[in-house]
């Protein structure tokens, strides 16, 4: 559909419904709604004086340094000068009663104790300078913002007036503390000679210590030795006087173990020999067990080979199990098989007695019927003696007998027949329960075979197997005791000789024990001398050690003294040095503090600069022209979506029946026409903007197709809402419009709003809108517009597509197709 022919179907909607001045109304209130909100110029900041604060002035003044001041009453004289808020200075009943009236925005009051509180500052307890207000916040919001402001102002006016007061008055103070410091120096002065003559007293006091410290560490450390060495002289005594004493024990308890050891000696030689003699058997004993250990080798060697056989001859019977089982399962098939033909066969064995015992029935009655018949012809032919020569009646009669003895003949034979079929299906009635017990014998057994016999068969292989090993490990072991019986009765040899050798040595050991218990009788005697002659010469060396300690602990407490007198006057002659030093510089210091305080000369500038010594230094950047510019970007985001949502009111949303098309050819004859509309309505309040309020935009061509965006992407969600819910969906967009006033930008930026807010922001179209228009207008910024624009073409794109599913669902609900007004 071409633009033309859209344009033409509009004109013809429009006509027909009667509503073109409503549409072309509607059009008109985006222009509208941005002239009232963006054609004046002025600011919300260019009539503060209008706005009515009261002031009410009690401070009494004070007296400062003999000064009478008046802080309060200067503070309202500047006040009067600045046009900052429309002051009215007024009493206090005034002030409350104007403020009950919401007369006045804000009350100021100047305590009566302000000037006084100011001249606290040097005191012990300086008191805090206080200035109160009321606010009266409920008559305007941003009117209590501009109050804050303004107080804040005083407040720093105030502290600026206040400090200077106090620099004024402690520059005042420097001239007695220059006359102080110059008093101080004089005293320094004086300190400085005194300090140096002391200092000149410690140092010969010091060097007269020094010079005899050495001879006094020489005593001290000669005493020292003396009292070591005789302290190491009796140490070494008493240690020794217990080994001393032991040695005369140990001598008497040697002279005692010699004596036992003899009688032990001579005790246990019979048990020697004994022990001699028994080593003999022992040798002989083993001899005989490794003669019967190597006699039954062979055997032991017949049992392992006699064990594989019987691994050998499990693992047949394993194969052997394993047949059978297969043959098993063969005949437990037959026997199934078996069963299934008997099962077959019952009912057709009984269905043959059935048939026999039918025909033995049949053939009884026939043979009496054709008995009867022969004997009726043969009572014709004795009643009629023509027909009975008749050839042809005699063959009748003949063919009858033969019949009859026939008949009668198979009638004795169909007797045992019925019998027989009769004892057929009885037997294989009974025959059927035996196979079916034999096949759930045969499977049984099969079972117990598989998990019984073939199992335990391989465990039988599994035993043997361990049997073989088991009997090959005692071949081993046999083998092994026999190569260590043969190694213990060499040992029993060697025992044997050793046995005869230690009892040859026992009798000389005797004889020598006998020898050695002589001499330890002698030793003990003489040891028990040496133990008296040493406790006397440890009690003698204790009282020299006594004598030596007390001369030592004498020279020691002089070497110490001498040392800390020595220390003690060292750290006096240091001090004495930095007092001398300190007092010169303390002289020096307030002497140039004097001169110093005195060449400070303070004017008011200087003060000044004390009270108030920050100036901040700032520019502005993308600056407002008008207060309005800052408003615009919410105000065209706003205009264009009351435009198009007003416009709904009067466009035809409706589907008349009547005419055949598909819910895709009415959604694209509406939407076209629908989005025509917001283009025209985009294009003239972008070119009111630009031409009739005179707007200053750097790319003007920008903020036309920026407003083109924006005006389709309202157009696109209010075309679905209304086409999915009519009424309700004007209502749901007039929603749209309220939830995105205080959370897309408009009034506070994004980053400054809660958590949830500024997640919600992000799905909004106004957040896009707001910042695209305000990236052309206020930055000049084509990026940022683009990337926002391109936002705005996905809502387009979304919400056209939502509401192209729509139009499709909705006819394929309705049973009678649209009619299209064009």
């Amino acid at each position: 559909m071409s633009f033309f022919s859209t344009l033409s179907g509009l004109g013809k909607l429009t006509l027909k419904k009667g509503v073109l001045l409503s549409i072309i109304a509607a059009l008109l209130v985006p222009p509208v709604y941005a002239g009232i909100l963006l054609s004046p110029k002025w600011g919300p900041y260019d009539h503060l004086s209008n706005l009515p604060v009261a002031v009410v002035n009690l401070d009494k003044g004070a007296v400062s340094d003999n000064e009478q001041i008046h802080v309060g009453n200067d503070l309202v004289a500047d006040m009067k000068k600045s046009k900052d808020l429309g002051w009215d200075f007024v009493s206090k009943k005034e002030a409350n009663d104007g403020l009950k009236s919401q007369k006045y925005y804000m009350v100021i009051e100047i305590p009566s104790d302000f000037s006084k509180k100011i001249t606290t500052v040097l005191d012990p307890n300086p008191q805090p300078v206080q200035l109160n207000y009321i606010q009266n916040e409920g008559l305007n919001y941003t009117a209590a913002q501009i109050t804050n402001t303004a107080t804040e102002n005083i407040r720093e006016q105030l502290a600026n007036k206040i400090t200077e007061k106090y620099t004024k008055t402690m520059f005042g103070k420097l001239g007695d503390v220059a006359a102080g410091f110059k008093t101080a120096a004089d005293g320094s002065s004086k300190l400085y000679d005194g300090t140096t003559q002391l200092h000149d007293g410690t140092g010969q006091l010091l060097s007269s210590l020094t010079q005899k410290s050495s001879d006094i560490n020489k005593l001290a450390d000669g005493s020292k030795q003396l009292n070591a060495g005789t302290l190491a002289l009796l140490n070494s005594l008493k240690a020794k006087q217990s080994d001393i004493s032991k040695l005369a024990k140990g001598s008497e308890s040697l002279k005692n173990g010699t004596g036992q050891m003899l009688q032990s000696l001579n005790a246990k030689a019979n048990d020697i020999s004994a022990l001699d003699a028994g080593s003999h058997d022992i040798k002989n004993g083993l001899g005989l067990m490794l003669n019967s250990i190597n006699g039954k080798s062979k055997d032991i060697s017949s049992l392992a080979s006699g064990a594989q056989d019987l691994n050998k001859g499990a693992s047949d019977l394993k194969a052997g199990t394993n047949l059978v089982l297969d043959n098993l399962k063969l005949i437990k098939a037959g026997n199934e098989g078996v069963n299934a033909g008997i099962a077959k066969l019952a009912p057709g064995s009984q269905a043959v007695s059935d048939g026999v015992s039918q025909l033995s029935d049949g053939s009884v009655q026939l043979a009496a019927v054709a008995a009867g018949l022969k004997a009726a012809l043969d009572q014709l032919a004795n009643s009629n003696a023509a027909l009975a020569s008749d050839p042809g009646f005699q063959k009748i009669v003949g063919t009858s007998k033969v019949l009859s003895d026939q008949l009668a003949g198979i009638s004795a034979k169909t007797a045992p027949l019925k019998a027989g079929a009769a004892a057929v299906a009885d037997g294989l009635g009974k025959i059927s329960p035996a196979t079916q017990s034999l096949a759930t014998g045969t499977a049984t057994l099969t079972d117990k075979f598989e998990q019984q016999i073939v199992p335990g068969a391989g465990k039988l292989v599994a035993g043997t197997a361990l049997v073989a090993g088991g009997t090959n490990e005692v071949e081993k072991g046999w083998n092994s005791l026999s190569d260590g019986v043969s190694k213990l009765y060499a040992g029993s040899e060697k025992i044997s000789g050793g046995t005869s050798a230690v009892n040859q040595g026992w009798k000389a050991l005797t004889q020598g024990v006998t020898k050695l218990d002589a001499g330890a009788q002698q030793i003990s005697g003489g040891n028990g001398s040496v133990n008296e002659g040493w406790q006397a010469l440890t009690a003698g060396v204790t009282k020299i050690h006594s004598g030596a300690d007390k001369v030592s602990a004498g020279n020691s407490a002089v070497a110490s003294g001498w040392g800390d007198l020595t220390s003690g006057v060292i750290k006096l002659d240091n001090g004495a040095q930095k007092l001398n030093d300190g007092s010169k510089e303390l002289a020096d210091g307030l002497k140039k503090g004097a001169d110093e305080a005195g060449k400070l000369k303070v004017n008011d500038k200087n003060i000044s600069m004390f009270a108030s010594p920050l100036e901040t230094v700032g520019k502005k950047v993308n600056t407002f022209p008008v207060y309005t510019v800052s408003t615009a970007p919410y105000v065209l985001s706003l205009a264009l979506f009351v435009g198009i949502l007003i416009m709904s009111f009067f466009f035809d949303f409706k589907k008349p029946v009547g005419v055949a098309i598909s819910g895709f050819a009415w959604f694209v004859d509406k939407f076209s026409k629908w989005s025509l509309l917001a283009v025209v309505q985009a294009l003239i309040l972008s070119l009111f903007v630009l031409v009739f309020l005179n707007y200053k935009i750097d790319n003007g061509f920008m903020f036309v197709l920026f407003a083109l965006f924006a005006s389709l992407a309202f157009s696109t969600i209010v075309f679905l809402l209304v086409t999915i819910a009519g009424n309700i969906g004007r209502l749901a967009a007039l929603a749209l419009i309220v939830l995105q006033l205080d959370i897309t930008g408009a009034n506070l930026p994004i980053e400054m709003l809660p958590e949830n807010m500024r997640a919600l922001s992000t799905y909004l179209p106004f957040t896009y809108t707001i910042a695209g228009f305000k990236s052309i207008i206020s930055f000049n910024n084509v990026d940022i517009a683009w990337t926002n624009a391109y936002v705005l073409i996905a809502y387009i794109a979304g919400f056209a597509l939502l509401a192209v599913t729509a139009s499709l669902f909705f006819f394929m609900k309705k049973d009678e197709l649209v009619e299209v007004s064009a």
